[in-house]
């Protein structure tokens, strides 16, 4: 069997351990028989609170790689809502652009210099979810930035 940090490199074990027991003696001091419902549901709010949309689909794959699960679950159903909770995310980061979420990406819609810093900014970023960052200067369109998966390019 691999270990985990065959699959991340760049993971710390040994701060992995400490926030596990860091985590478990929180859930101790509130309910020693917390459900698994409720523990899932305080995951949740500190992702949303904390880490913000983008790092949910990278959250998941480590999630799923530790518990030996190869595929995320009903990831078709959650691509429109991961789309639309990232675009909102950027709107409050990035004020002078806008962000069109649909089904399978993201178009980012602004004048070409503030385009341009956004893919600049971003471009080798993993938005989770095999999303990244995608530019071109067409000659018809002019210069397009959106955010789509990798394996639809």
């Amino acid at each position: 069997m691999r270990n985990l940090t065959d699959y991340f490199p760049d993971l710390n074990e040994n701060v992995a351990a400490q926030a596990a027991k860091a985590i478990d003696d929180a859930i101790t001091s509130v309910d020693d028989s917390l459900s698994y419902k409720d523990f899932a549901l305080a995951v949740a709010a500190i992702l949303k609170d904390e880490y913000g949309s983008h790092n949910f689909g990278p959250f998941m794959k480590v999630l799923h790689a530790e518990l030996g699960m190869n595929e995320s679950l009903n990831e078709a159903e959650d691509i429109p809502s991961f789309l639309k909770n990232l675009a909102q995310e950027l709107k409050g980061k990035y004020p002078e652009l806008r962000f069109l979420a649909s089904n399978d990406k993201i178009e980012v819609i602004g004048s070409t210099p503030d385009k341009q810093d956004f893919a600049d900014e971003n471009l080798k970023k993993d938005w989770g979810n095999d999303f990244v960052t995608f530019d071109i200067d067409d000659d018809d369109r002019g210069y397009m930035v959106s955010i789509t998966r990798v394996n639809r390019l």
